[in-house]
């Protein structure tokens, strides 16, 4: 499983495209930190070696909208609008189990997902979001056919061992806003935050 569910079809990590923008949910201070510690005791006990996620950058996508050569100012404008449009609920989103997602090369992520209710909140969100994005960027006529099915995550890391799936302690926090993201391939540092929309109404369980 791909870590990015992208809105664009055949739009992809890619030599050449170094431009990436996506919504998500950051992890707030402490799951992240949670999270990190998490990881740490995994790579203690299972003697797994990679390269870890930075606290700042752990997030749950929730829709990519694909690499680009170049810094894509119009597909963030439409993106923008979508999301103004989203009208979704705070929610709780609880991450209680560790797997690697299976890859052919030896960056496997290690993530955390969650099941159920524990994830209800996002999906709900998700499936708003994709409304919105697939009736933006189709000129306001939508062509969903269909919600792409999404597996909610969180990358701890990447590494070439492979983790079977188990049960951890959950990393739980509320969700209160989303956010669209920039990410340039390579850059070490924080996402660049280029939108945060807040999430109204009673908290979804």
């Amino acid at each position: 499983m791909p870590d990015d569910q992208s809105l664009l079809p055949g739009i992809a990590s890619a030599p050449g495209l170094h431009h990436h923008v996506f919504f998500a949910v950051l992890a707030d201070a402490d799951a992240g930190l949670k999270a990190d510690r998490l990881c740490d005791q995994e790579m203690a006990l299972r003697h797994l070696e990679g390269s870890k996620v930075r606290r700042e950058r752990l997030h749950v996508t929730l829709v990519s909208l694909g690499w680009d050569a170049e810094f894509p100012a119009h597909k963030v404008g439409l993106a923008r609008l979508a999301a103004a449009q989203v009208d979704a609920p705070a929610f709780t989103l609880r991450l209680d189990r560790c797997l690697s997602f299976q890859r052919r090369n030896a960056r496997r992520p290690l993530v955390l997902c969650g099941h159920g209710a524990g994830v209800a909140g996002f999906l709900e969100l998700h499936r708003s979001l994709y409304g919105a994005l697939d009736s933006s960027f189709s000129g306001g006529a939508s062509a969903v056919h269909g919600i792409p099915s999404v597996t909610p995550h969180m990358t701890l890391m990447y590494s070439p061992s492979v983790v079977e799936p188990h049960p951890v302690e959950p990393v739980e926090w509320t969700v209160r806003e989303f956010q669209l993201l920039y990410n340039l391939r390579g850059s070490p540092g924080p996402y660049r935050v280029l939108g945060r929309w807040t999430l109204h109404g009673p908290q979804c369980m």
